[in-house]
């Protein structure tokens, strides 16, 4: 994964991509992106409100909600373990970006040991260009 040897890493996340932005020697520089396989929205065809799968019965209930909470809980899993994965071998690591997808990853740096004793900073952006992205990794590690 990485182009250049770095220890400085800035990852800009939302839940359906991340980018990673490497540090060195005062320039910023892509790495990677990853797609998430999550989508926010999910319908299968003939399906009505949460409580009625394929059914205009409203009187009966449905654990469909139940079900799509536990397959979006088990897409953002496994997206947050490759972004875990892809970071384990940086010792300052950044992460930015619009929504709260930065703090769900950071809990989960958090708990994991192998994180321990890294300097791992979370910052708030709204959704950046690519442009933008670097410059914002750059500012902040240059400080």
């Amino acid at each position: 994964m990485k182009t250049k040897e770095t220890n400085q890493i800035g990852l800009w996340l939302n839940h359906s991509q991340a980018h990673f932005i490497g540090y060195k020697a005062e320039s910023a520089f892509f790495i990677e992106t990853i797609d998430s396989t999550y989508k926010s929205i999910i319908r299968e065809e003939g399906e009505g409100n949460d409580k009625t799968r394929f059914s205009p019965n409203t009187e009966r209930g449905s654990n469909n909600e139940k079900r799509k909470h536990n397959i979006v809980r088990n897409e953002l899993d496994e997206y947050f373990k490759i972004l875990e994965g892809k970071l384990e071998s940086y010792q300052e690591i950044l992460l930015f970006g619009p929504g709260t997808a930065k703090e769900e990853l950071f809990n989960r740096l958090s708990e994991n040991k192998i994180f321990k004793g890294k300097d791992i900073e979370v910052k708030s952006s709204d959704k950046l260009t690519e442009n933008q992205m670097l410059s914002y990794v750059l500012d902040f590690f240059k400080a």
